[in-house]
């Protein structure tokens, strides 16, 4: 009974949650009288002005959205040297490659966020829980899709998106925070640097993995952060 109960309850504030964002303005989404912007850790931050993390314990996170942008060249560049440097694409994104990168990058996102020592990850919704919400849009791929090919391929990134994360109060459905802004999707230790190793299956993994690793340790970081300074 206390599953049915909690699926319940789930599927209320999924509907409530969905409503509300489907009826907010504009202005409303993008800061308006609902957030105001401050400054953080993510060119994008807004926040609520009555927003008390204090009042948050617990982390659950709810399904991601990704959108990967239409089209896309369908063949890349092949010479003999490799190609140096990222010079072509936004190349096209086949569907199995969007489901990997999907599954890595919540993968990623959960992990580190099960990392913090003041929140617990959560798998059911509770008074004093904040739901977490990532959304990755106009996703693109510098990879071209013949990378593995005679020629090696040299990347400084494996493509970009466009990233934020809504931090919406569990019982009231209200949006308490929204942070995000547009990445390449690259270790942050290589920067702008075109990678050292010729591209494959393995890289391209592990460049997605440490990016999203990387992106939700920040976010975490700043709740946290924010929770311990609200709460003295």
């Amino acid at each position: 009974m206390k599953s049915l109960t909690s699926l319940l309850f789930i599927a209320m504030l999924v509907a409530g949650v969905l409503y509300a964002q489907e009826n907010q303005t504009a202005d409303e989404k993008a800061g308006g009288d609902q957030q105001v912007k401050i400054k953080g850790p993510f060119a994008e931050t807004w926040v609520r002005p009555d927003a008390d993390i204090s009042r948050y314990t617990k982390l659950y996170p709810w399904k991601s959205r990704f959108e990967f942008r239409k089209g896309g060249e369908t063949r890349g560049a092949r010479t003999t040297a490799g190609q140096l440097k990222d010079s072509g694409g936004p190349y096209v994104i086949k569907e199995e490659s969007r489901e990997k990168f999907e599954q890595l990058v919540n993968e990623s996102f959960v992990k580190e966020l099960g990392r913090s020592k003041i929140f617990e990850l959560v798998d059911e919704v509770g008074p004093d829980t904040l739901l977490v919400r990532a959304s990755l849009l106009d996703i693109v791929s510098n990879v071209p899709p013949n990378y593995t090919g005679t020629a090696d391929v040299y990347l400084s990134a494996v493509g970009e998106a466009t990233f934020f994360f809504e931090l919406i109060d569990a019982e009231t459905g209200e949006v308490q925070a929204t942070v995000g802004e547009r990445q390449r999707i690259q270790p942050p230790s290589r920067m702008y640097d075109v990678s050292s190793a010729p591209t494959n299956s393995a890289t391209i993994m592990n460049d997605i993995k440490v990016w999203a690793t990387t992106v939700a340790r920040e976010l975490r970081v700043a709740l946290e952060k924010a929770q311990k300074k609200a709460s003295k």
